[in-house]
């Protein structure tokens, strides 16, 4: 199962590929809901961008992966914006992998085969 905290935008066009392919998943709307699912469902990947409500998925991120129920579940951010800075800050919070919007579908796909198989 695949936890999600992307805006409207973002999640539609995810939300495709991952019907497609058949993975499960929920959506939660800010960072403490994120984090709140995620010590209860122990998802196999989350999926997160930085302008989540209540808590960035920056601050997200690095809560998540210094607890002990969610440090090791595979994160991967979506950038909206292409800059370095935001890059380095979704890798320095723990992000194992980090997209830039608008994104592809295959790049999608293959970013969470790799992180699902590398759990």
């Amino acid at each position: 199962m695949i936890l999600i905290a992307l805006s409207e935008a973002i999640f539609s066009k995810i939300k495709k590929v991952l019907e497609e392919h058949q993975y499960k998943y929920e959506r939660v709307e800010s960072g403490e809901e994120l984090l709140e699912r995620a010590k209860k469902l122990k998802p196999q990947l989350i999926i997160l961008e930085k302008d989540l409500p209540l808590l960035d998925g920056f601050a997200a991120t690095l809560l998540l992966k210094s607890h002990p129920k969610t440090k090791d579940i595979p994160v991967l951010t979506i950038c909206k914006c292409d800059f370095s800075e935001e890059r380095i800050r979704a890798k320095d919070s723990g992000a194992d992998l980090v997209l830039l919007y608008p994104i592809k579908e295959e790049e999608v796909v293959e970013a969470i085969s790799k992180l699902i198989k590398n759990k």
